[in-house]
């Protein structure tokens, strides 16, 4: 049993490769007395459980305006034989050919007819009218097939849709696939049928799958077929797919790693992760190389590299992935059709870095390194090429000497000197380059800029010495400055007040007193400066003062009347103190003018002398003073003879007595009012006590008051 059933798988696989000609195989039987050619095909050649299949007639040759009757016939592989209704087709005039379409299984088979058994099926048609010399007209060639799998060749990595019908619904079946050489299992599952008997699954391959025809069976609980449902299929190495090569630059330079890159999917669609290619690098001279490419995990990319080297031929160059040229290590192979890169290979350029000191003074001895590299960091030496160096001036019109450079192999650094001549200063540009001996050659410079620059001018200068004054001109001399390498060719000065000056020995006064820093800015005939700082300090100008006095004797109690004139040439008078020399002072701000003071001397005293002293203060803190002339104070005099007094009293007593006849005698003549007269008594009384208050009237008061005591 197990040999007849390997030879009906055979019988499939042989039936299955058929189908690729279906269409170029198609059956013609001729009509003996007509001529009328038949074919019938079958669309799809195979199909899986449960499908139909459409069965094409094709009518040539035909007689116009004549009706065509014809049936249907299909057996299946449990040799049962379904025919069609009768199908009517009748041609127009002029037609000759025609064709009829029929599905199968289909409502037109008397029955339907079935799909649902896995095998051969074989279809032929039968013409009733016009009656021909014999039946079948046409027969499917080959056949057609109902089967349990989509395909009957598949790749690796491919699904299998698994299909069956004909089964009780609900019912469970087991599905099984196994290798057809080893029997080795690869699927056991169990599928529940649905309500209409339909039985579907899956399986996908992988991608390490055993080369081989497989078998698929499926068993139902409770159904069985005749035949069952059985067929084989094959199963074949995946065709990679891999879309390009890509190089990871489109130029090089030389000494850099060329990289080439691809990535490989599986028919499933799924990238490979695993497995190598050689790729195949071709320089532009036409030498080859073979790389073996390795897989990066996080790029997942397999990649192909290639250092280049300094005299590797420039151009174009290839790399080509040959078809079928990637093995994921299971023997799925690709790409299909070959695939390239070809970017392009450029000389190196050279990175030189310049080490020197940034300033140097004319003249001086200018000494650098270098360090000359290619862009994979190698160092060019001796060895392999050589280096030079000139100065160019910033200004322009100066280019001087190349200077050769040694290659010092125990720094590793390229070694250079110049010793300038008669070059100004100002900036410089250092400019080192270096090269190989390649052909083309590979090199590079770079550029530092440095100073030249001349010793600087000292800057000094000595101005007037001694006290100064605000207002006074004070010189200023700059020429002891000096300029080592040169002349001195401009002064530029700074007195510190907000103005400036030129020259060698300028002068300047200052209207305010205070303590200046002064700068001298010496400029010399290379453009370089230097500055010298001194400080000069101004004295302020005290104020002047003159004083004039209203007397130089006086009686105690008489007042003393002081005239101050004060100026400040260079400020203002802020305040004026007065020393009336007895211990009393006065404190006047602003301007003075007067001021007047009364000295008292107790009676019986002795006279005293005084001297008063006048100082005045400016805004900046500077004063003068000025004294008067002495003054004397007399005290007054007192005595023990009352008639002196007393005369003086009688004097006083005979005027108040006329004064009081002549008002009362003009009252009478002229008949003054009494109001009159009362103001005539009051300024009488007023006149007499102003008198009485005078100096003199109380000092007799004060002597009667003692006499009497």
């Amino acid at each position: 049993m197990p040999q007849a059933k390997a030879t009906r798988y055979a019988v499939l696989f042989v039936l299955s490769a058929l189908s690729t000609f279906a269409f170029a195989s198609l059956s013609l039987v001729h009509a003996p007395t007509t001529g009328t050619q038949y074919a019938l095909t079958p669309l799809p050649f195979t199909s899986q459980e449960g499908y139909s299949i459409t069965l094409i007639l094709s009518v040539s040759g035909a007689l116009p305006g004549t009706q065509y009757q014809f049936n249907f016939f299909v057996r299946d592989p449990s040799t049962r034989i379904w025919g069609s209704i009768i199908e009517n087709y009748t041609t127009s005039l002029g037609e000759t050919q025609f064709g009829i379409i029929l599905a199968y299984p289909s409502a037109a088979f008397v029955g339907r007819g079935t799909s649902s058994l896995v095998g051969q099926y074989v279809g032929w048609v039968n013409q009733m009218k016009p009656a021909v010399a014999s039946n079948p007209v046409a027969v499917t060639p080959s056949g057609f097939y109902f089967i349990l799998t989509d395909k009957t060749e598949y790749q690796r990595t491919e699904t299998i849709g698994i299909r069956a019908s004909g089964y009780n619904a609900s019912e469970t079946t087991t599905i099984i696939i196994r290798t057809q050489t080893t029997s080795t299992v690869v699927l056991n599952a169990t599928a529940l049928a649905s309500s209409t008997g339909l039985v579907t699954g899956s399986w996908k391959i992988p991608r390490n799958a055993v080369l081989d025809n497989y078998v698929i069976t499926i068993t139902g609980k409770s159904t069985a077929k005749n035949p069952a449902d059985a067929h084989g299929f094959a199963v074949k190495a995946a065709s990679m797919s891999v879309s390009a090569l890509s190089a990871s630059k489109t130029s090089y330079e030389r000494t850099e790693t060329m990289k080439f890159s691809f990535t490989a999917r599986y028919p499933d669609g799924q990238y490979a992760n695993s497995g190598t290619a050689l790729v195949l690098v071709t320089g532009a001279g036409g030498n080859s190389v073979s790389l073996t490419t390795v897989y990066d995990n996080v790029a997942q990319t397999f990649n192909a590299t290639y250092k280049t080297f300094p005299g590797n031929q420039t151009g174009t160059w290839t790399a080509t992935l040959a078809v079928n040229g990637f093995d994921d290590g299971f023997g799925n192979t690709g790409p299909g059709t070959a695939v390239t890169a070809s970017p392009q290979l450029q000389p190196a350029t050279l990175t030189v870095t310049i080490t020197s000191k940034s300033n140097f003074a004319i003249s001086e001895q200018i000494k650098f390194n270098a360090t000359i590299q290619y862009p994979d960091l190698t160092e060019l030496t001796d060895q392999t090429g050589q280096a030079a160096a000139f100065l160019l001036f910033s200004g322009g019109g100066h280019n001087d000497t190349i200077t050769q450079l040694v290659y010092d192999s125990t720094l590793n650094l390229w070694v250079g000197t110049y010793s300038p001549g008669i070059e100004p200063g100002g900036l410089w540009s250092l400019n080192v380059a270096g090269a190989d001996s390649a052909s083309p050659p590979n090199s590079g410079r770079a550029t530092k800029t440095i100073q030249l620059q001349d010793r600087i001018p000292i800057a000094s200068f000595t101005f007037t010495t001694g006290t100064i004054l605000t207002s006074v001109s004070v010189s200023f001399d700059g020429t002891t400055s000096y300029d080592p390498d040169g002349t001195v060719v401009g002064y530029s000065w700074d007195f510190g007040d907000g103005s400036t000056g030129s020259g060698a020995t300028p002068t300047h006064s200052y209207s305010i007193a205070g303590t200046y820093s002064v700068k001298l800015n010496v400029t010399d005939n290379s453009g370089s400066t230097n500055v010298s700082t001194q400080t000069v300090t101004i004295i302020d100008r005290s104020p002047t003062i003159t004083l004039t006095q209203s007397a130089t004797t006086a009686t105690s109690g008489q007042a003393i009347v002081i005239t101050i004139t004060a100026t400040d040439s260079d400020g203002t008078i802020a305040t004026t103190t007065v020393n009336w020399g007895d211990g009393t002072t006065d404190t006047i701000s602003g301007p003075p003018t007067t001021d007047s003071h009364t000295y008292s001397l107790g009676t019986g005293s002795s006279s005293a002398t005084y001297t008063i002293t006048v100082t005045v203060h400016d805004n900046s803190g500077s004063t003068m003073s000025a004294t008067s002339n002495p003054i004397t104070v007399q005290p007054i005099q007192s005595s023990s003879n009352v008639s002196f007094p007393l005369y003086y009293f009688g004097i006083l007593a005979a005027l108040i007595a006329t004064l009081l006849i002549g008002t009362f005698l003009a009252f009478r003549r002229h008949k003054v009012t009494h109001a009159r007269l009362k103001i005539d008594l009051e300024a009488v009384k007023a006149e007499a006590g102003r008198i009485e208050n005078q100096e003199f009237f109380q000092s007799v008061k004060d002597q009667l008051k003692k006499d009497k005591e």
